[in-house]
């Protein structure tokens, strides 16, 4: 930026406000107006590295792929190392999230940072502070007379008018990415509506409208347990005969528990619920490693963030 943080900034707190795998973000000040931004900087060296490790992911990969070829793990390296070095360029964090704020410009329910581009570089982004709390603070949002049902159900909407309208889906929504806090216009009778903040746009997925329609259609029949629909669908994306085992992936239940609808109207987080799933996953662990390698490359990145908002919809108790 041209110089040291005191330099650039009114105010620059040298204590992270926040710290992942990637990068810090400082609170700070802008000269002149005093408004307080958010300040995320690149670790030193990563950007150094990231073709190193990209390359050196691809070389375990094709090692474990020749000594297991039950186990094929090819995706690995097609579809997810290579969005290391995507995310080390803030120029294109900026650039999803101005999108991602565009799409939701009509919805007051979503907030977006905004940006600061004459702030900001490949290693530093410069943004408003929004504040809010982790969206697995169930108790917190409860404090601020905001209900976590709500909160669930606002977050669920976001993200699916993400995959099935928009195509273009934030992947990497943990609860430290999705902020919550009260609606500025209050709320009704049922307690504060909740507003949602959305951080770190660096991993994004651009779906095909082809593959949205069929997915749709998948999660269509997982809903409704049509067993016929499930196995067409994710024959469509190449599962053959082990159809009920991509619907496994894809709900974190049991096959058995999908088609029985009583079951999954039931489910939780409890302790037999978590075994069940561990031993499922050990059981089937080529089988999943092998599955990865079929289905489409866009199905991929929906598993992981899937993953994720799975997470925090139990930790609002699950709704």
């Amino acid at each position: 930026l041209g110089g040291g943080p005191e330099e650039v900034f009114g105010s620059f707190e040298r204590q992270p406000v926040a710290s992942a795998s990637l990068a810090q973000v400082h609170a700070a000040t802008l000269k002149g107006t005093g408004e307080k931004v958010a300040v995320k900087v690149q670790h030193r060296g990563l950007r150094e590295t990231a073709v190193g490790d990209v390359e050196a992911v691809s070389f375990v990969v094709r090692v474990l792929s020749t000594l297991f070829p039950s186990m094929p793990m090819w995706w690995v390296a097609d579809e997810l190392a290579p969005m290391l070095p995507v995310e080390l360029n803030f120029d294109n964090e900026r650039r999803n999230g101005d999108r991602c704020r565009e799409m939701f410009a009509g919805d007051d329910r979503v907030v977006v940072p905004g940006f600061y581009p004459e702030l900001s570089t490949r290693r530093v982004l410069t943004m408003t502070f929004e504040e809010g709390l982790s969206s697995a603070d169930a108790e917190g949002i409860r404090g601020m007379g905001v209900s976590p049902e709500k909160t669930a159900a606002v977050i669920s909407e976001v993200f699916c008018s993400q995959m099935f309208l928009h195509r273009f889906v934030h992947c990497d929504p943990h609860p430290s990415n999705l902020l919550v806090r009260r609606h500025p216009s209050g709320g009704g009778a049922g307690g504060a509506s909740p507003q949602l903040v959305l951080l770190d746009h660096g991993l994004y997925r651009e779906l095909d409208p082809d593959f949205v329609l069929e997915y749709s259609r998948l999660w269509k029949a997982l809903v409704f347990g049509d067993v016929q629909g499930i196995r067409r669908q994710c024959q469509v994306f190449g599962a053959g005969d082990m159809y009920p085992l991509l619907a496994s992936m894809i709900m974190a239940r049991p096959w058995n528990d999908i088609i029985d609808r009583q079951a999954l109207a039931g489910q939780g987080e409890g302790e037999e619920d978590k075994d069940k799933i561990k031993l499922y996953v050990v059981k089937y662990a080529a089988d999943i490693g092998a599955m990865m390698n079929k289905v489409p490359r866009q199905m991929l990145l929906l598993l992981k963030a899937n993953d994720c908002l799975r997470h925090v919809d139990r930790r609002l108790g699950s709704p």
